[in-house]
C-alpha cells in the first residue's frame, strides 16, 4: 500500500496542504478583523450598528457554509458582474464565516472583563481607543483565546468545503490523485492522517499561547495578595 506514496503524489499532497494552511490562516486573520468590527458594532450605543452587525452575524451563522461558498462563487458574479478567481471566493466566504462566530466570541470575551476595569482606565485618564487596546483587549483575549482556537481547528476542516467551487486544496487534490492511482484506501488514510496532525498542532500551538497569556496574570495577581 506505501508504494503507492511515490515523489509525485507526496508532492501534489505537500502542495494541497500548504493551499489549505493558507486558507485557513488567511481566513482566520480576516475574520478575526471582522469579528472585532462587528462585536463592536453589537457593544455601540448607535442602534444602526447594532442592527449592521446582528443581521452579518446571524446571516453567516444562521446559513451552511456550502450555499455561502456556492452563492459567492455562482450568483453573486451574475449580481455585480464581478467574478472572483476560486482561491480569492474561498478566502472570502471563510472569512465572512469565521467573522461571524469570532464576533460573539470577542463580543462575549469583553462583556466578561469586570466593568471596573473600564472605569479604572478612565479614571487614569486612558482615551477609549487606548482603554480599549491596553486594558479590555488583552483581558478578553485570555477569555477567547481557547474559543478561538477551537474555532481555528473548526476552519481548517471546514476549508476542505473549498474544493467544491474547484480550489485545489487538501481534499481536492487527494480526489484527483485516487481518480488516477485508484488507491482511495492509502489515500484517504493519508489526508485523514495529515489534517490530524495539523488539527492536533494547532490546538498544541494555541494551547502554549494560553499559558504564556495566563502567567502574567498569575504573577501579578500572585503579588498583589497580602499575606495572611
Amino acid at each position: 500500500m506505501f508504494d503507492v506514496f511515490t515523489p509525485d503524489v507526496l508532492g501534489a499532497l505537500w502542495r494541497g496542504t500548504t493551499i489549505t494552511l493558507s486558507l485557513t490562516v488567511l481566513a482566520s486573520l480576516f475574520g478575526l478583523a471582522l469579528g472585532l468590527v462587528a462585536a463592536m458594532g453589537r457593544l455601540s450605543r448607535l442602534a444602526p450598528l447594532r442592527f449592521l452587525a446582528g443581521v452579518y452575524i446571524e446571516t453567516f451563522r444562521g446559513t451552511p457554509l456550502l450555499v455561502q461558498l456556492f452563492f459567492l462563487y455562482f450568483a453573486l458574479p451574475q449580481i455585480t458582474g464581478v467574478t472572483l478567481p476560486a482561491y480569492q471566493t474561498a478566502v472570502l466566504g471563510l472569512s465572512l464565516f469565521a467573522g461571524a462566530y469570532a464576533a460573539e466570541i470577542i463580543r462575549g470575551s469583553l462583556n466578561a472583563v469586570p466593568r471596573g476595569q473600564l472605569e479604572a482606565a478612565r479614571a487614569l485618564g486612558l482615551k477609549p481607543s487606548e482603554a480599549l487596546r491596553l486594558v479590555l483587549i488583552p483581558q478578553a483575549a485570555r477569555v477567547g483565546l481557547p474559543a478561538l482556537g477551537n474555532q481555528f481547528i473548526g476552519l481548517l476542516k471546514d476549508s476542505s468545503l473549498a474544493s467544491v467551487i474547484t480550489v485545489t486544496e487538501l481534499l481536492l487534490t487527494t480526489r484527483g490523485l485516487v481518480s488516477i492511482n485508484y488507491q482511495p484506501v492509502a489515500m484517504y488514510l493519508a489526508v485523514g492522517l495529515i489534517y490530524f496532525l495539523l488539527s492536533n498542532g494547532a490546538a498544541r500551538l494555541f494551547g502554549l499561547v494560553e499559558r504564556r497569556l495566563e502567567r502574567p496574570y498569575v504573577t501579578s495577581s500572585a503579588r498583589t495578595r497580602t499575606p495572611a
